[in-house]
């Protein structure tokens, strides 16, 4: 889905979405999990279920790759 949803309070609101996913662990239903990204000094972070217990960081370099790939990917 492409809804991009605030995940909490922030003086930046660009710096914090909450993505609906679909969690393949849990077998939930599509978009029923949350994905929250954020940018934090330099880094982005992504926290699946929101819960901060496996969180994924890449440095901008890393992020600037994924963000080349997606775009090959969705043309």
């Amino acid at each position: 889905m492409t809804n991009d949803v605030p995940a909490q309070p922030s003086s930046d609101r660009r710096s914090t979405v909450a993505l609906h996913a679909t969690c393949m662990l849990h077998q939930g239903p599509a978009g029923f999990a949350n994905l929250v990204v954020r940018k934090l000094n330099g880094v982005i972070e992504f926290d699946p279920h929101v819960t901060g217990s496996c969180v994924i960081r890449l440095d901008e370099a890393v992020a600037r790759q994924l963000l080349e790939v997606l775009g090959k990917w969705l043309g």
